[in-house]
């Protein structure tokens, strides 16, 4: 009996030792031998047992600082001051009110205005505007020239010898050609603008009585006021003779040119002033310079301006 108990001791002893360090071991302790209740005294090895949590870093204890970003300022429209709205005939030039606008709020500051001009208008007295001779004789006249003469219509029978009859063309009218101008020269005759003889038929030009009167035919030769602008015909190397009334003419009754020549004036061509004869008419005459030269013939359709 005695080896049993010990070996039952020496069991519980072994199983105490032995025990699983995970499991939970209780050890009743009873000091008071029972008195009191006993108290049981847990210990839990298997919290010790687990294995450690990672490290979790703590919050750091200093924050840093934000960054001072500047921000952009909100643009406010100030409110408009109220301004008096311009009104033309207030007194006062402002706003955008001009001397055209508002001459009346302007005027201060505005140029003079023109002087008023009156309107021409024929009949007035007073050549002005744009009135001419042609468009108010009435008020010009004292600029214009004169108005010319009524000429009546020449034909041939009339008893009077004008317009383009001569003794060749209305013996009627002119009486026959007895020693006219018209005849044809002896071979001995000197030729040129003063000879009484070899001249062709001429023609009856209108002509203001008084004033200078430029006739020829320039062609487009020569310079000056008697040669351009051209006027007229011309061809070759011909001459003229202005007479005074409306028939063929002498050279001593022939009227003299003030300026210009009655030969050669526009390179071989005749063209001069002479003064128009009370009648309102010349009779020119034109012809070769020398009708046995060939080459100082020439011809001539005269024109007076």
């Amino acid at each position: 009996m005695k080896s049993f108990r010990l070996f039952s001791a020496f069991a519980l002893l072994t199983l105490g030792a032995c025990g699983s360090p995970r499991g939970g071991n209780t050890v009743t302790t009873d000091p008071d031998g029972g008195a009191t209740a006993d108290t049981a005294v847990t210990t839990d090895t298997a919290a010790s047992d687990a294995p450690a949590a990672p490290d979790v870093p703590a919050a750091p204890n200093d924050v840093a600082a934000p960054v001072d970003v500047p921000v952009a300022p909100i643009d406010v429209p100030v409110a408009p001051i109220d301004a008096p709205t311009a009104l033309c005939g207030d007194g006062t030039c402002n706003g955008s009110e001009t001397c055209v606008s508002c001459r009346a709020d302007c005027e201060a500051t505005c140029p003079p205005p023109p002087p008023d001009i009156p309107v021409a208008q024929c009949g007035d007295g007073t050549c002005n505007g744009s009135e001419t001779c042609v468009s108010c004789r009435a008020d010009c006249e004292a600029t214009c020239p004169p108005p010319p003469m009524d000429v009546p219509m020449a034909f041939c029978g009339d008893r009077t010898c004008n317009g383009g009859e001569l003794c060749g063309t209305c013996p009627s009218d002119c009486g026959a050609c007895t020693g006219s101008v018209l005849d044809p020269c002896p071979s001995t005759t000197q030729q040129g603008p003063n000879r009484d003889c070899g001249w062709r038929a001429g023609v009856t030009l209108m002509c203001s009585p008084g004033r200078a009167t430029m006739v020829g035919c320039s062609g487009t030769a020569g310079v000056g006021s008697l040669c351009q602008p051209d006027y007229g015909v011309c061809t070759g190397d011909p001459v003229m003779r202005v007479c005074p009334t409306t028939t063929p003419c002498t050279a001593a009754a022939a009227l003299r040119p003030s300026a210009g020549s009655v030969d050669d004036q526009c390179g071989a061509c005749p063209s001069a002033y002479v003064t128009c004869p009370a009648s309102g008419q010349i009779f020119v005459l034109t012809g070769d310079f020398d009708s046995n030269q060939p080459t100082q013939r020439g011809t001539c359709t005269p024109a007076a301006r």
